[in-house]
């Protein structure tokens, strides 16, 4: 999918979560970072990349900036309504395996990916 993020850099490396909400200080976002900060390493074990794109603020893939430009060509992307939460998870090979309109602890993302 073509956005500017360039995901397909994470094509077979990393499994792709991302988190959209109307700015960083949604109480979603926030509940979903908490989830994400106590997960005891779990994330990383399973080649996680944290994507936070929001409307209003700064959005990020992993550790890199996102501009505003890609942020709203995410949310076109991937059909996420302005002023809404939402939760996309790819998979290694960029396959969708679970959307959610809530924050979800990170043992519940874990029980979705495929067995290999």
């Amino acid at each position: 999918m073509a956005m500017g993020l360039d995901l397909d850099q994470y094509h077979l490396k990393k499994r792709v979560l991302l988190v959209f909400a109307p700015n960083p200080q949604d109480v979603r976002w926030e509940e979903q970072r908490i989830y994400l900060e106590d997960d005891s390493g779990e994330a990383e074990a399973w080649k996680i990349a944290v994507f936070g794109i929001f409307e209003d603020g700064p959005s990020f893939a992993e550790e890199r900036p996102i501009s505003h430009e890609d942020s709203v060509r995410a949310r076109e992307g991937f059909g996420v309504e302005e002023g809404s939460f939402a939760l996309h998870f790819l998979d290694l090979d960029g396959t969708e395996i679970l959307r959610s309109e809530d924050p979800l602890p990170v043992d519940v993302l874990i029980d979705v990916i495929p067995e290999e």
